[in-house]
């Protein structure tokens, strides 16, 4: 791993004209141009194989389009916002490449370059050279809980999916973490005039939050239910309308299957090892704790999609399906799951950033809430019987 020092005052800024990347025989050299220093981090993680650039309080807006997409050992390259003050570019590689050096310096015009050279080596020396950046420089703090709306009443927890450099889905220029974020948005103000809710935020700016901690937000707030939000696309065949997922980890659809493998690989995408996530100790644990819950969630997700029914087209009703996605494992709260839509399909990908479509569906969540909620009370009133 490689730091780079000093504090800048502002943000950096990357400049266009500055920053290329480039291949040789001998490996890939990267060089960023940035308005001001900032502090640095280079290191590559394995399975898959990726270099991550964790920077302090940058901008990265003006990097240029398609960098590195005429480079053949880089298969992919994307950047955002990692947490608040720090950004990260992640370039998937094509083939190993170890950090061979990576050094910033001072241009005579008073601007700051950062180059980073990649050296080519064998899967064995790319693996035994790939770890975790040291967690004192770049230890992620819990995102702080902030609950909204009267004390003592049901407390929502909506999560955004995706986020800063985990951009989600994409279609043409839109990006599943924009169309995310703008219904959490809706569907909180839905919530809070509805005046019967408290809402918890997983995340409300363009920022990276792990899988786990998202869990944790809707724990530490105590939230009675917990909706995450998405809006896929499929690459093989149609599929439109929403889909309400509830947690199975034995899951026999493969759409299902595919579906929540792509949205389990979001820490991935970002630079976050799941390793130990899963193991058979916190397995067992967890299967114990999920039992009630899972009836819960099923109810849950019943509910929602039944009540999204008349929020597609005549032809395309909501569905409702099960799978692992790690996103609903929170062994207290029951969880679900929303596919919005398939930005794949041109008519949801219309719907999906239309305002009036938008607010519709905050509503008919919102009723299937009111609903579920009173039938659960309504529950528990028998069982006491």
């Amino acid at each position: 791993m490689f730091l780079g020092a000093g504090q800048p005052v502002l943000a950096a800024q990357i400049i266009a004209s500055n920053t290329s990347i480039s291949s040789d025989v001998g490996g890939v050299t990267l060089t960023l141009g940035l308005s001001d220093s900032t502090p640095f981090s280079v290191y590559t993680l394995d399975n898959p194989r990726r270099l991550l650039i964790d920077m302090g309080d940058t901008e990265l807006e003006n990097l240029p389009a398609g960098l590195g997409s005429e480079i053949p050992e880089v298969a992919a390259l994307r950047h955002g916002l990692f947490q608040l003050g720090e950004a990260r570019i992640v370039l998937d590689l094509s083939v190993p490449m170890v950090v061979h050096s990576a050094h910033s310096t001072r241009t005579p015009s008073g601007s700051e370059q950062i180059a980073i050279r990649l050296a080519r080596a064998s899967a064995a020396k790319f693996a035994a050279n790939s770890a975790n950046p040291d967690g004192n420089v770049w230890h992620r703090n819990q995102v702080e809980v902030e609950i909204e709306g009267q004390d003592g009443l049901p407390i929502i927890a909506i999560d955004a999916g995706h986020g800063g450099v985990d951009l989600g889905a994409q279609k043409d220029d839109v990006h599943e973490k924009t169309i995310t974020l703008q219904f959490a948005e809706i569907l909180r103000n839905t919530l809070l005039e509805d005046g019967r809710f408290r809402v918890v935020m997983t995340r409300t700016t363009d920022v990276f939050i792990p899988l786990g901690e998202r869990v944790e937000i809707a724990r530490r707030a105590g939230a009675d239910a917990f909706i995450s939000l998405h809006a896929d696309v499929v690459t093989l065949g149609r599929a439109r309308g929403t889909t309400v997922f509830s947690l199975s980890e034995t899951s026999e659809d493969q759409e299902a299957i595919t579906i929540a493998t792509l949205e389990n690989r979001a820490d991935l995408v970002a630079g976050i090892s799941a390793e130990g996530e899963d193991d058979q100790i916190t397995q067992v644990l967890l299967q114990m704790a999920h039992r009630e819950t899972d009836a819960l969630s099923n109810r849950f997700a019943d509910v929602l999609a039944e009540s999204l029914w008349f929020q597609n087209d005549l032809e395309i009703k909501s569905r409702r399906m099960s799978a692992g996605f790690r996103v609903l494992r929170a062994p207290e709260i029951p969880s679900v799951l929303v596919e919005l839509g398939f930005m794949s399909d041109a008519s949801d990908l219309k719907k999906l950033q239309d305002p009036e479509w938008q607010l519709g569906m905050s509503e008919a969540l919102r009723s299937a809430l009111v609903t579920w909620l009173e039938v659960e009370a309504e529950m528990r009133g028998l069982l006491r019987n």
